[in-house]
């Protein structure tokens, strides 16, 4: 597997001290989000050092579980500040058909009035406050991070596991926020095919873009799914993490050697990092 080639170098900016276990990983807690217009809740995990990113979870349809807890933890323990959404009124749920009824009763207008109650949060609160936001989600929160990524200009990336593909020229614009696309390469419903035609297009349109594929099927990152496959999840989060740092970095002067020695060292470390949080 090809993993993002950027380069960056990470700087950092106050925030309030976290909350930890005594292990010392981060803990999160429950926030509510009524200063920022919503009614709803959200899980906010702030990590041990200062965080130059705020990363803004939205789950798939299982809901806002443990495994959406787990992955904002885990951020957290690579240094980035996390906000994770529940968009489903606190409902949980394994159950295939419950599943498919939770996400086709979403209403796709106050989900994205909770998207940006979650980027209004990072870029407003006083003690939680960072320069950079990015949207991550996963099925079919990964569908309404892909619509932020569209035209959300307070965004500064987005990141979309098993998200959707557009298969009409029409259909694509100009993005308003680079967006990193991870998909299932054993997925009949999102073909390889498909996705190629998709990077193309989304180039050709002048979009910063990066469709990475996943050897396992759809939902090959969580433990709840069949396709959990924790060797990919890795590889996963190898191409994933990359495209983080980049966003927390200032842009690197090809010309100054010394500086791209640097932003190399802090990738290398970066990416070094992810190992020990699945350990």
């Amino acid at each position: 597997m090809v993993l993002f080639a950027a380069l960056s170098v990470i700087f950092a900016v106050p925030v309030s001290a976290q909350h930890a276990s005594p292990s010392g990983k981060p803990v999160g807690s429950m926030l509510a989000l009524g200063d920022y217009g919503v009614d709803e809740i959200a899980y906010l995990v702030i990590p041990a050092t200062p965080p130059t990113v705020g990363i803004v979870l939205v789950p798939d349809s299982f809901g806002l579980d443990d495994f959406t807890k787990a992955e904002a933890n885990r951020l957290a323990s690579l240094g980035y500040i996390v906000l994770a959404l529940d968009i489903y009124n606190g409902h949980l749920t394994t159950d295939p058909g419950d599943r498919a009824n939770m996400a086709a009763n979403l209403d796709t207008a106050t989900v994205m009035k909770t998207l940006n109650a979650g980027f209004r949060f990072f870029h407003e609160s006083q003690t939680c406050h960072v320069d950079h936001v990015v949207a991550m989600g996963w099925g079919a929160g990964a569908g309404f991070v892909f619509e932020a990524a569209r035209d959300n200009k307070s965004l500064d990336g987005a990141i979309t596991f098993y998200g959707p593909v557009l298969t009409e020229p029409g259909d694509i614009k100009k993005f308003a926020v680079p967006l990193c696309a991870v998909y299932p390469d054993n997925d009949p419903a999102t073909t390889r095919e498909n996705v190629v035609a998709f990077q193309h297009m989304m180039k050709g349109a002048g979009n910063d873009f990066e469709a990475w594929f996943i050897a396992a099927g759809h939902g090959w990152s969580d433990p709840q799914s069949a396709n959990y496959n924790p060797a990919e999840d890795r590889e996963a989060w190898k191409v994933t993490l990359p495209f983080l740092v980049r966003i927390g970095a200032e842009p690197v002067k090809p010309k100054d050697a010394s500086i791209i020695d640097k932003a190399a060292s802090s990738l290398d470390k970066a990416k070094n990092s992810i190992e020990s949080i699945f350990k």
